[in-house]
This record gives structure tokens, C-alpha cells and sequence, in this order.
């Protein structure tokens, strides 16, 4: 069920006629009403707005009149108001001595007027406050700057992943410290006296050689010109060996291409039996 909007309520019948006589005669000079003056034409705004650049300089003119006289009646206020600007240099007076004259009468107008009989005294305490005042902000400039340098040389804080990462990194070097071997020096002694050279144990993946190499396996220059490129004694065994490989591999191919050529020659006997058989 949906919402009761709220109306007027309606007590008793009332003719329709009469309400639509009541509105009518309320819009009767709203609706359809004859113009005051007809002679007199609206222009629309779709033409103003058309022509409205001819009227811009006027009204920037207007504008900058408006302006000129705000700035005048500002500048008049203000004229009466500080005293300092109605001061006009005198004819003769230099620019300098103007100046001067200015500042005093600002000074005069600021500083309170309890040293007039002392005007030593009010310049003495007049100095003296600057140069505490000068002397307060030196110190906050010094205090500041070297704020400034100690964060600059203070060390970036570090976050929970760059800790950890430094941490592992700090025990992993303490792994390698404790699993790397010492090392041992040998003392000799003075006088000391060694009948043979010392054993030293064979390299961990070097080959193994027990003694001097034999004399058929000596890889010498001499040996390998005679033989063509081989090794001694057994370069010809191995050069034998790679002639009967060859040998080998030549007569397998040659198979292959005889079993080749056999099926060649049954596809082509049997595609003539076939043709032969169509006609």
C-alpha cells in the first residue's frame, strides 16, 4: 500500500465552475495581455548578446573611472588619516635629507615619548634593544642550521624488512666464519735438515699419475709428425679402428640405399599391374 500524500481537504462540493472562473480572473492580465505601449518593441537578448562588443570599451571606461575614483577617495582617507603622508619634500632639500625626515617622523610616531629630555639615552636603549634582538636571531639561525646538518648526517631509519634482510645477512657471514677451515702453518725450526721432499697429497679432481708416464705414451712432437697426428705406439691401433668404422658405416649406407631402390622398383611394378588391369 503505498504513502498517503497529505492534500487539502475538501469540505463540502464546490462548483467546478466558479473555481475555474476565480483562476481565470487571477491570470486574466498575466495571459494573452495587450502590451502597455505598442509602439514600444522588446529587443531580444539573442541581439544584445550580438552586438555587445561594441559596448565593451564604453564599459571598460565605466570600469576603470569607477576605479580611479575608489583609489582617489581611499587615498584621501588614508591622507587624513596618517599624517606622515601629507609630508612633501621642501624645494632645496635633497632626497637623502627627505628620507630622513620621514623616518623620524615614522619614529616619533611609533616609540613611545618617555626620553624627550634624554634623547642620548632613548638612542642608547633604541641600540642596545636591536642588538639583543639581532643577536636572538642569530643564535635561532645557528640552532636551526645545526639541526639541520646533525639529521643530514644521521642515518636513515631502517624498516622490519631491511632489518631482518641485515640480520640474515649477519649470521649467514657467521656461518662461513665458523665453517671455514684454520689454516696451520708448518714452524721450521733453525738447522733443521730434510732428506726428501715433502708427500704432498694428489689434487681432489686433477689426474693421477703414479710416477713418470711411460715411454710409448710420452705425447712428443717427433712421434706425432711420424704418425701423422697420432699418439705413439697406439696411434695406429686407433687410426686402424677409425678406418674399419668407416669402412662399417659406408657399407650400412650403401644397404640402405639397395633397399631403397628395391622398393622403388616393386611401387613401380605394381602401379604398371594396375594400369595394365584398367585397360
Amino acid at each position: 500500500m503505498g504513502r498517503k500524500i497529505p492534500a487539502k481537504k475538501h469540505r463540502g462540493v464546490k462548483d467546478p465552475l466558479i473555481q475555474q472562473a476565480r483562476r481565470l480572473q487571477s491570470l486574466k492580465g498575466k495571459i494573452n495581455a495587450p502590451p502597455k505601449d505598442p509602439d514600444e518593441q522588446p529587443v531580444p537578448r539573442s541581439l544584445t548578446e550580438l552586438f555587445a562588443f561594441q559596448n565593451k570599451d564604453q564599459d571598460v571606461v565605466k570600469k576603470k573611472k569607477k576605479h580611479n575614483s575608489s583609489t582617489n577617495a581611499s587615498a584621501k582617507t588614508s591622507a587624513g588619516r596618517n599624517p606622515i603622508s601629507k609630508l612633501k619634500q621642501l624645494p632645496g632639500e635633497t632626497g637623502r635629507g627627505f628620507s630622513l625626515r620621514i623616518n623620524s617622523a615614522i619614529r616619533a610616531l611609533n616609540e613611545p615619548t618617555e626620553h624627550l629630555d634624554y634623547p642620548m639615552l632613548q638612542e642608547e636603549d633604541r641600540e642596545d634593544g636591536r642588538g639583543a634582538l639581532m643577536e636572538n636571531w642569530r643564535e635561532r639561525r645557528r640552532q636551526k642550521k645545526e639541526k639541520r646538518v646533525g639529521e643530514q648526517q644521521q642515518e636513515p631509519r631502517l624498516g622490519r624488512v631491511q632489518r631482518l634482510a641485515a640480520k640474515k645477512q649477519e649470521q649467514k657471514k657467521a656461518k662461513e666464519e665458523a665453517a671455514r677451515p684454520e689454516l696451520v702453518y708448518e714452524r721450521v725450526t733453525f738447522g733443521e735438515v730434510t732428506h726428501a721432499p715433502p708427500a704432498l697429497p694428489p689434487p681432489r679432481h686433477g689426474k693421477t699419475t703414479d710416477g713418470a708416464q711411460r715411454p710409448g705414451r710420452r705425447q712428443l712432437l717427433l712421434t706425432g709428425i711420424l704418425t701423422g697426428g697420432g699418439g705413439g705406439a697406439g696411434g695406429g691401433a686407433e687410426i686402424r679402428e677409425k678406418e674399419r668404422r668407416e669402412r662399417a658405416r659406408l657399407d650400412v649406407v650403401a644397404a640402405y640405399r639397395s633397399i631403397k631402390k628395391q622398393r622403388r622398383l616393386e611401387e613401380k611394378e605394381t602401379r604398371t599391374r594396375g594400369r595394365k588391369r584398367d585397360t
